[in-house]
């Protein structure tokens, strides 16, 4: 039986055939590509379904103001007139894009336009320039507006125009010819950029920057140079060591965790972080955990990966030193490393050359997640010196708010579906697009629960997915981050979905249990709660139903 293809619908407002064969060469396997008629972008956004000889399963916008806006865009550079109908035209063709994701449930990948080219204008006469380039700003401020919360992946075709050089990236030729703007090199760039773009939809992103000491947050060897002599500063090399920090607390910022993984006398590292914290950009406060020790670095990053509770698949290991890298990659082969180089400019530029997370969905847990690892040591303590477990869960004061997500979630929603694996009971994964079309649908509810507790919020840590009928509600999805395991989220989860069922006139509520190699331990989740098993992995229990634990108090939105 052959395998069904992955459909790539591409709509351009120039001819995009050179941007085909590099954009299949860098997607997923198994795809194949459908093109719309050029420069017919609203069209094609308004009527998906005609547009394309085979319905995709991914669509590509790439895009140019001057080609879809070209007489008020012309206008307005040669008479200086009022932009305000350009913006709002383009923060439509935004909304167009944002509806077409969320309506269609497949994932859309659009590029964010370059500042206009016209092959009549010198590009340095300032009279026009200047103005341009603050235009362009305003545009695309419009056109990210009007996509809004919807699941798009944006592509910064801005960006890379800017990294190759317009010289190098324009064919007038071609563009007067056949509506070819772009250089085949050019061409190339943006098919394989566009095509992992694509890839990365649904592909879950590193979590964990685990990072050496000595030559790589800083140059020089600790224990021979001391604090005070390692090099880090505001002067050349020790600049590029700053820079490379300067990246991490970025990543940080932006929902990485950054742990230190140093062999050194912890009080040694500790004096540095004291006596050169003018000269360093990173803090104590920016690390999620640290091993300092004299250990083998892959049983350190091990016991961190079992500290934070996520895999040694979602590390990224970086380090100066060949036989440490060698040891993690033999014992360790899910950890990503990469070779900090001998020259200071090299470091500098690692951050920049993690294209890993170049397509990563922020959520606001991502940004507060080193905090939350900070607080969650609190937690830990309070359960080590609590008499019992259901003492300390009773401590807790456990809040949780349990609402339907809104297109502003589906993000994290999606991240949660993506990268759950052990308190998960079906594992079924979902792209962004079907994550919207699902909390849009009329036949599905989806649920969402933000957890806090006396020493602050968790975040947005469960989720549900539930089709519902007339008699029956069956629990598709349900889901948990393993940081609230065992503290009685999940039954306030499945308190509700009875609830709502019973509310609406359900007299069963049914679930399924799908194994997998990390979620055996929910393999008997339902039957602990008073469900009958009526298949293979296949459960249901008489409504109404009581499952909400003691120490649980559940908020829901009205």
């Amino acid at each position: 039986m052959t395998a069904k293809r992955t459909v790539i619908g591409i709509i351009a407002s120039f001819t995009p055939q050179p941007l085909v064969e590099p954009l299949l060469a860098a997607a997923p396997t198994g795809s194949e590509v459908s093109l719309a008629d050029f420069n017919q972008v609203h069209q094609s956004l308004l009527d998906v379904g005609s547009s394309f000889q085979r319905a995709p399963d991914q669509l590509v916008l790439v895009w140019r103001i001057e080609d879809v806006f070209g007489p008020a865009l012309t206008e307005w550079v040669v008479q200086d007139s009022d932009p305000t109908g350009l913006r709002e035209d383009v923060r439509e063709l935004g909304t167009l894009v944002g509806q077409v994701a969320r309506t269609h449930g497949i994932p859309v990948v659009a590029t964010i336009p370059p500042v206009p080219t016209f092959v009549w204008l010198d590009p340095l006469d300032a009279r026009s320039s200047v103005r341009l380039a603050v235009l362009h700003g305003q545009l695309v401020e419009a056109f990210v507006d009007g996509i809004g919360p919807a699941p798009v992946t944006l592509v910064d075709l801005a960006a890379l125009l800017r990294l190759h050089g317009t010289d190098r990236a324009y064919d007038s030729r071609n563009d007067l010819m056949y509506h070819q703007p772009f250089t085949r090199p050019f061409a190339t760039s943006l098919g394989t950029v566009l095509g992992e773009a694509l890839g990365a939809i649904g592909r879950a992103t590193p979590k964990v920057l685990a990072v050496d000491a000595d030559n790589t947050l800083w140059g020089g060897i600790l224990g021979e140079d001391g604090a005070d002599g390692v090099i880090v500063g505001d002067s050349f090399p020790g600049n590029a060591y700053r820079a490379f920090q300067q990246g991490l607390v970025y990543q940080a910022a932006h929902g990485a965790l950054i742990a230190l993984v140093s062999k050194n006398n912890a009080d040694d590292i500790d004096e540095v972080f004291q006596q050169r914290r003018g000269d360093l950009v990173i803090s104590p406060e920016h690390l999620a955990a640290r091993r300092v020790d004299w250990n083998s670095k892959a049983d350190n990053l091990r016991a961190l990966a079992d500290e934070l509770n996520l895999g040694v698949d979602s590390f990224v290991f970086m380090d100066d030193n060949d036989v440490e890298l060698d040891e993690v990659r033999q014992r360790l082969p899910g950890v990503q490393l990469v070779k900090v180089g001998e020259e200071p400019e090299d470091v500098a530029e690692i951050t920049r050359r993690l294209t890993q997370f170049r397509y990563a969905t922020v959520s606001a847990e991502d940004r507060g997640r080193t905090e939350m690892m900070h607080v969650e040591s609190g937690r830990r303590e309070a359960a080590a010196s609590a008499p019992s477990h259901a003492e300390f869960l009773a401590s807790l004061d456990i809040t949780v708010r349990v609402f339907a997500p809104g297109p502003a979630h589906v993000g994290r929603v999606t991240q949660l579906i993506n990268k759950t694996n052990q308190f998960n009971l079906t594992t079924i994964r979902r792209d962004d697009a079907e994550v919207a079309a699902l909390v849009a649908s009329d036949a599905h509810r989806v649920y969402a629960a933000e957890v806090s507790d006396r020493f602050g919020g968790y975040g947005l840590v469960a989720v549900a997915i539930v089709k519902c009928d007339a008699h029956a509600w069956e629990v598709e999805t349900l889901l948990m981050s393993c940081r609230v395991l065992r503290r009685g989220v999940e039954d306030a989860i499945l308190q509700c979905i009875a609830d709502d069922a019973s509310s609406a006139g359900a007299t069963t509520l049914r679930g399924s249990y799908l194994p997998t190699a990390k979620n055996s331990q929910v393999a008997t989740f339902y039957p602990e709660r008073g469900f009958v098993v009526t298949g293979q992995g296949l459960f249901e229990a008489a409504l109404p139903l009581s499952v909400l634990a003691k120490h649980v108090a559940v908020l829901r939105d009205a």
